[in-house]
């Protein structure tokens, strides 16, 4: 069982660790369709879709997890790949294998050495900024005011 670790200072930025996994998609699962959360979910194996949490929610993919869709969480922490645009209104870990290619809406940003990310980063300014999404020509284009 995952205990719960003492919440981090990190540069004014709070992060919390979980204090357990609420959702488990395993090493040797393949799951379609979309998510949305509260609490914790960590992904070991492969998902296809949208994964969405607006209270708190921490998203783990783990190393060897793969995720293909957009991800719009406040906390994630990736050791796995992500194809898909991402937005994490509180933070953003990634760890020295974690592969990240999309677009990316962050407010706090950590990178590992090793990590890889390939798209446009945008920082999100204030505690109140708002993100929205917005379809331009066809394409979904993250918006930050």
């Amino acid at each position: 069982m995952l205990r719960r670790k003492e919440t981090k200072e990190t540069k004014g930025v709070t992060m919390k660790e979980p204090q357990h996994i609420d959702t488990l998609i395993g090493a040797h699962s393949v799951f379609t369709g979309d998510l949305s959360f509260e609490g914790a979910v960590r992904i070991d194996g492969r998902f296809e879709g949208n994964i969405r949490s607006e209270k708190d929610g921490t998203l783990i993919v783990s190393e060897g997890a793969f995720i293909k869709g957009e991800v719009s969480v406040p906390n994630l922490v990736l050791h796995g790949d992500i194809n898909g645009n991402v937005c994490a209104t509180s933070s953003l870990r990634i760890g020295a294998k974690g592969v990240l290619n999309g677009d990316v809406v962050y407010k706090s940003l950590s990178l590992s050495e090793g990590a890889a990310m390939n798209g446009h980063c945008s920082r999100i300014e204030e505690a109140s900024a708002s993100v929205t999404k917005i379809k331009k020509n066809d394409a979904e284009v993250i918006q930050v005011k």
